[in-house]
């Protein structure tokens, strides 16, 4: 099975452990091989209900400057630290994060993804919940879960 491993999903949110999560996924595709590694950053909508016109106009010009502005950082994390690579192809997106994950791994056929886990425990776990373990449930292809090592 791990031999298949032709596509690498790696979910960014630009923190330290998504790039050491992105820089494993590297290796790993290189050990195994694989053809492409996806980088995707998600922008998780603000508010789910926004009552007024004016605010619903205020909320997509504040997703669309971040949008453009996460598409900027995966150019140049793509050229500044994967050396510009044909294999990586990066993608930024609106919307729920797991949901939209689990869509693009569907849809560009994925056989693994990469994903950092920010290791919390306890009530902070339960409060902010994780998308590593909802992707791990969800996914359509198996989850690596990437921890970062400890200092």
């Amino acid at each position: 099975m791990i031999q298949n491993i032709k596509k690498i999903l790696t979910p960014i949110d630009f923190s330290t452990h998504s790039m050491e999560a992105m820089r494993g996924a590297m290796e790993l595709a290189k050990d195994l091989g694989a053809d492409e590694v996806h980088l995707v950053h998600v922008i998780a909508p603000q508010q789910r209900l926004i009552p007024s016109t004016i605010e619903q106009n205020r909320e997509l010009a504040r997703e669309g400057a971040m949008l453009e502005q996460a598409e900027e950082e995966l150019a140049r994390i793509k050229k500044d630290e994967l050396g510009n690579s044909k294999k990586v192809i990066t993608c930024a997106v609106v919307g729920p994060p797991v949901e939209k994950l689990v869509n693009y791994a569907k849809e560009q056929l994925i056989d693994l993804i990469v994903v950092a886990t920010h290791g919390r425990t306890g009530g902070e776990h339960i409060l902010i919940g994780s998308v590593s373990e909802k992707l791990v449930r969800n996914s359509p292809c198996s989850v690596l879960v990437f921890r970062p090592r400890a200092r």
